[in-house]
């Protein structure tokens, strides 16, 4: 009896689904690996780190990361092209990479940027194997045993409590952060727990996100974090907001816009006073009232080049922060609480609006003008996008390396492009016409138009003249 044997497009298809099943392993390893290194492994207070600390960096780390995209190289990339770093983004850490020629240590600057870019092309590499919806959940399951290990922490060790010692003040004595380094780092992980569970939940029962959520809440209150639960409020109305938002609307995008920027320079212009007095006051702000002024001072003398990427803080003596001041900020400060001004004293003014622009701009038109990403997903990703720009007006995370709400705007930058790429959409003639600026086709044909109009202009002017001597005008013999 003869044995009949599978064909090749068989073999193809079970090769091909064999591959990428290793291949969305390892991914998903990878990027679990990420969060827990975000979350658990990363010193959001930098405790024991200053301004003169000797720029050793966390070995650790590193090695961890290395190890994850060696794993991630040894996947098998034949079966399909895995997904490339976006455009934009490439562009800003080219930018990046340009500044460290004026940095003031270019080794330690160097080493930094290559970190960055490595953890981006991580996140990068794990999501476009995954898809949107393994990484969603995958990160939803993370974040929910975290969650759970913060609990046990707390109810079982004393670790799981901030206590008195050298490093922490009495503020914080009481406070919970459960398995994370610190109330901060716990605080993050809560807030965007609650975003996951609270948009986009695809088919998890009402009853599992609302006890997720109501758990994630009291942890977030008892660990007192300020920052995270303000700007969780914003960021769960901003989503809730585009939930209600169609993409056939888009042309009220705009107007609706500047009305807002409107609305929010009369209000800082009202309270601009109170503002003032925050930023002179030392003690305003758990002490970024003394920050501030240093870096916004450092800025104005080195508005367009700023210290070159990573060099401002945590270079040993070398550090521009010892020109500005020897108090406390020099010595124990190891960076500006504020994403935006510390992004303004490493790559300048136009390093820190191309930065707005590919972190925050780019994505949220991506986002507004796609018309199949669903709404809940829109929402979800909308509110990780505000909770990362909010957060980072009292903290600094922007293109930090590796830290909990500048991981997950990355994932949401990842996922906007990866979605919007496969959607219809006004944004793709929006970046269809910035690629052919950027290669210099629109200049081309603006130079042929020119050629043309030229052209015709001389054949009618030598139509005109043959007709004033009796001259025939169509090339036929008189």
């Amino acid at each position: 009896m003869a044995v009949a044997l599978p064909s090749r497009a068989i073999v193809a298809r079970d090769t091909f689904e064999l591959q990428m099943k290793r291949r969305r392993w390892l991914a998903g390893f990878a990027l679990v690996m990420t969060i827990e290194q975000a979350l658990v492994a990363y010193d959001f207070l930098q405790i024991g780190a200053s301004a003169t600390a000797e720029p050793q960096g966390d070995i650790w780390r590193q090695v961890t990361f290395l190890a994850i995209c060696g794993i991630l190289l040894l996947a098998p990339a034949n079966a399909r092209p895995p997904m490339r770093i976006p455009v934009s983004v490439v562009v800003l850490l080219g930018y990046c990479l340009v500044t460290v020629l004026w940095a003031i240590d270019p080794v330690i600057a160097l080493r930094r940027l290559a970190f960055a870019s490595m953890v981006i092309w991580i996140l990068v590499r794990s999501i476009g194997d995954l898809g949107a919806v393994r990484t969603l959940n995958l990160i939803r399951a993370t974040l929910l045993a975290l969650l759970v290990l913060n609990y046990i922490f707390v109810l079982f060790t004393p670790y799981g409590v901030h206590t008195a010692t050298l490093d922490e003040g009495e503020s914080v004595i009481g406070d919970w952060r459960g398995i994370m380094q610190n109330k901060n780092l716990a605080g993050s992980g809560c807030a965007l727990t609650v975003l996951l569970f609270s948009f986009d939940r695809d088919r998890l029962p009402t009853w599992l996100c609302g006890g997720v959520v109501a758990a994630a809440l009291f942890f977030l209150a008892m660990a007192q974090s300020k920052t995270s639960i303000g700007v969780l409020a914003i960021a769960a109305a901003a989503g809730a907001i585009m939930r209600l938002y169609n993409p056939r609307h888009r042309s009220l995008v705009l107007p609706v816009a500047l009305i807002a920027l409107v609305g929010v320079l009369q209000l800082i212009e009202m309270y601009s006073g109170v503002i003032a007095n925050m930023i002179d006051d030392p003690t305003a702000l758990t002490g970024r009232g003394a920050i501030w002024p240093l870096l916004l001072d450092y800025a104005s003398d080195h508005l367009w080049t700023g210290a070159g990427y990573g060099s401002f803080w945590q270079i040993g003596d070398a550090s521009p922060i010892w020109t500005l001041t020897s108090g406390w900020v020099a010595s124990v400060a190891a960076h500006g609480h504020n994403g935006y001004l510390d992004l303004l004293v490493t790559i300048g003014l136009p390093g820190l609006v191309l930065a707005i622009a590919v972190l925050f701009v780019w994505p949220a038109l991506r986002l507004l003008y796609s018309t199949n990403i669903s709404r809940a997903r829109r929402a979800l990703l909308t509110s990780l996008m505000v909770f990362a720009a909010g957060h980072n007006l009292t903290e600094s995370t922007l293109l930090a390396g590796v830290s909990p709400s500048y991981v997950f705007l990355m994932i949401a930058i990842i996922l906007i492009h990866r979605l919007s790429n496969q959607s219809m959409g006004a944004h793709q003639m929006l970046r269809s016409r910035m690629m052919k600026i950027a290669s210099g086709v629109q200049l081309t044909r603006l130079r042929r138009r020119l050629i043309g109009v030229d052209a015709a202009r001389i054949r009618l002017a030598r139509r005109r003249l043959m007709r004033e001597n009796g001259a025939p005008t169509d090339g036929s013999a008189a």
